[in-house]
């Protein structure tokens, strides 16, 4: 498991300092569920990954994404933002990094800030980990 943590590592780097949004999708039977956006990504113990959904085992993680959008604003009259102005830290960030990534284009929401769907682009890290049984 030293090469996963090693791995994942790389990416825990890159979007800590940023205070990036990350969400995992995993599989649940059948399907790739995706994850909440939320700020927390870490590998607590050998063999899973963790994100604001919870611990996962590693083998059934497909892949992590990291939103090049963050906010601001939404509190006592100042409105809610969304901006990209980390977005390419974040790009050099993982450029240097022998992840397995690409820009993709999806729809961003978080629970209790703004609900309605944004769209916003992403990186999209694989897990080489992952058991496609």
């Amino acid at each position: 498991m030293k090469e996963a943590r090693a791995y994942w590592s790389q990416l825990f780097d890159v979007v800590h300092p940023l205070r990036c949004w990350v969400r995992v999708a995993w599989r649940e039977g059948d399907t790739i569920e995706d994850g909440d956006w939320g700020q927390l990504l870490t590998m607590p113990t050998d063999g899973y990954l963790e994100g604001s959904d919870g611990p996962w085992p590693l083998r059934d993680v497909e892949w992590v994404e990291v939103s090049m959008s963050y906010f601001k604003g939404g509190m006592a009259g100042h409105p809610l933002r969304i901006v990209d102005d980390r977005k390419a830290e974040l790009l050099a960030g993982l450029g240097a990094t022998a992840l397995r990534w690409e820009l993709r284009d999806t729809l961003w929401s978080v629970r209790n800030i703004f609900e309605d769907e944004r769209p916003v682009q992403v990186a999209r890290i694989a897990n080489p980990f992952f058991d496609r049984r």
